[in-house]
């Protein structure tokens, strides 16, 4: 037997709210995995589905703070508080990432060339050929990128380890080995490890370069100097930075 609220109608305001928060939330999720299968290019994902995603979640954001005024003077009235709530967390969700990502982007600098030897940067050649339709090429940016990121970056510098080379150079290969990223290619002789980093949500991917090498003043130490580089876009929103502090901890 229904109760009485069960034989109330459905508030259409409700309805509205949790489809617009609903479509607002696949929007926004569906940029990035989109354009990481192919089904559109970044303009389409950065200018109309991200934005319009955010401004469906808001839409059913306010639809949902809405409800309750909208269901106060309805005789015999309607229901759908619960359908409110979801459109209420769905459009927060949508709105509360669209904002956090569009302030991140405002705080970095427009760079995608970190490097910890901003003089002498290490010098990719494994995944040079693949990196062959990458709008980024590998050539360092000099002195502008290198002023732009001791600016930002200034802890990103060389690390030292109190480790023979053979050492020096296993420990780095075994921590790259441990991190998410796809090993390319590595030459112990010439102290050189490279990797790939796929981003999971576009699916990004980015480079990193290892050199390893004897320190000048102590055989016993090495020094070990990360480049990592992405394949697309001016900046990078930190994430190159972020990558090289994260190996460089766990090398230590």
């Amino acid at each position: 037997m229904e109760t009485a609220n069960e034989q109330l109608p459905l508030s259409k305001t409700a309805i509205a709210a949790l489809i617009f928060s609903t479509v607002g939330a696949l929007a926004f999720l569906m940029s990035g995995y989109g354009y990481q299968w192919g089904w559109w290019g970044l303009f389409t994902s950065f200018r109309i589905l991200l934005p319009g995603g955010a401004i469906l979640g808001l839409l059913g954001l306010i639809l949902a703070f809405a409800y309750p005024f909208t269901n106060r003077g309805d005789k015999p009235g309607t229901r759908g508080k619960g359908l409110a709530y979801s459109a209420a967390f769905l459009g927060l969700l949508v709105v509360a990432n669209f904002g956090y990502w569009f302030y991140q982007a405002q705080q970095y600098p427009p760079i995608h060339d970190i490097s910890t030897d901003i003089q002498n940067p290490p010098e990719f050649k494994a995944v040079v050929p693949l990196r062959a339709d990458a709008p980024n090429d590998i050539e360092y940016g000099g002195e502008e990128v290198a002023k732009l990121q001791k600016e930002h970056y200034p802890d990103i510098e060389t690390l030292i380890l109190q480790v023979p080379y053979p050492g020096a150079f296993e420990r780095a290969l075994q921590v790259a080995r441990s991190t998410s990223w796809e090993i390319v290619g590595y030459s112990e002789q010439e102290g050189r490890i490279e990797a790939t980093h796929t981003l999971p949500w576009y699916g990004f991917k980015d480079d990193v370069v290892i050199r390893v090498d004897t320190a000048d003043s102590d055989s016993t130490a090495s020094k070990i100097d990360v480049r990592s580089v992405s394949r697309i876009g001016r900046g990078d929103i930190g994430v190159n930075a972020h990558r090289i502090r994260d190996y460089l901890q766990r090398l230590q």
